[in-house]
Order: structure tokens, then C-alpha cells, then sequence
């Protein structure tokens, strides 16, 4: 229902771009370029397998964060915390997958942006665990820093979780 009002919008935008402008020709060829490529994004955002599409350095149309922490229990308690720690972060958990040590969970959508991808990797090295963090928004070169909220937001809760 989400992805219709989406394009419902950029479907009222084209067409007020379409109207207001010279090249009507030239703006509608950018809009269903722009419609085509969000829609994609849409579609193939819940799947963990695009993980390295939304993460390529070649995608110029995904503005992206990286940090990676440690935390000193086992892999496997790790991810049933994070697991945990999602939901209290205001995310949604889309995909958990046990067996590769991959998570992929999705923050809404809001004034600032259409949405990003939160993907969790964790590995095991010794007695501590360390896992790589990635945001990526949807469709846009900029976040405004709402992927790095995203960070905070999650590591903050994550934090308060180990406490006692």
C-alpha cells in the first residue's frame, strides 16, 4: 500500500513538471526515468540478496554509511541480540538468516528520506565479535544524516540492552 502512495506522488509531481514546463519532452523522460529507477528500488528493497547493489560505491543513487563495532560475547548471542535490539529501535526486521550471520531490517520512510536499508554482518574473531553495520538509503545521493541517526539510534539501544 506504502509503494502505491509513492508512486502516486512522483506520478503528481511528473505531471505538474510535465505541465510547468518548456520541454515537456525532456522532463517527462527524466520523470519515467526517475519513477522506473525508485519503483525498482521499491520493489527489490526487502530482498538480502540486492545487499550488494544498495552498497556498491558504484551506485550513485544510494547515499551510504558504514561502521563496524565490537561486542564481546559469542556470534550467536550477538545476532539474537541485535535481533532483539531492532525492534526496540524503531526498525522493522525484514530478514535474519542464522546460518550466513546476515540481518537486514528497514527504517520508514520520512521527511528527510524514502527509507534506508540497515544491514547487519557478524563474525566471529576469538572470544569477541564484530559486527559491520551498513545504512543505505533507497533512492538518493543525500541523507541529510539520517543514516548515521540510524546508527546512533541502533548502537544507543544496543548499549542500553547490556545494561543491568
Amino acid at each position: 500500500m506504502r509503494i502505491i502512495k509513492n508512486l502516486l506522488v512522483i506520478v503528481f509531481i511528473s505531471v505538474v513538471i510535465f505541465f510547468g514546463s518548456k520541454n515537456s519532452v525532456l522532463m517527462t523522460a527524466l520523470a519515467s526515468v526517475n519513477l522506473v529507477f525508485l519503483s525498482f528500488n521499491l520493489i527489490v528493497r526487502k530482498k538480502i540478496s540486492f545487499k550488494p547493489y544498495f552498497l556498491s560505491p558504484y551506485n550513485i543513487f544510494s547515499a551510504k554509511y558504514s561502521k563496524d563495532f565490537e561486542v564481546e560475547i559469542p556470534a550467536d548471542l550477538a545476532f539474537d541480540k541485535i535481533v532483539e535490539v531492532i525492534g526496540e529501535s524503531g526498525f522493522k526486521l525484514v530478514t535474519a538468516d542464522r546460518e550466513r550471520m546476515q540481518i537486514l531490517a528497514i527504517a520508514s520512510m520520512g521527511m528527510q528520506s524514502w527509507g534506508e536499508n540497515i544491514y547487519f554482518g557478524l563474525e566471529e574473531v576469538g572470544d569477541k565479535t564484530i559486527v559491520k553495520f551498513n545504512s543505505a538509503a533507497l533512492f538518493q545521493i543525500y541523507t541529510w544524516g539520517k543514516n548515521e541517526k540510524n546508527y546512533s539510534v541502533f548502537f544507543a539501544q544496543l548499549e542500553d540492552s547490556f545494561t543491568i
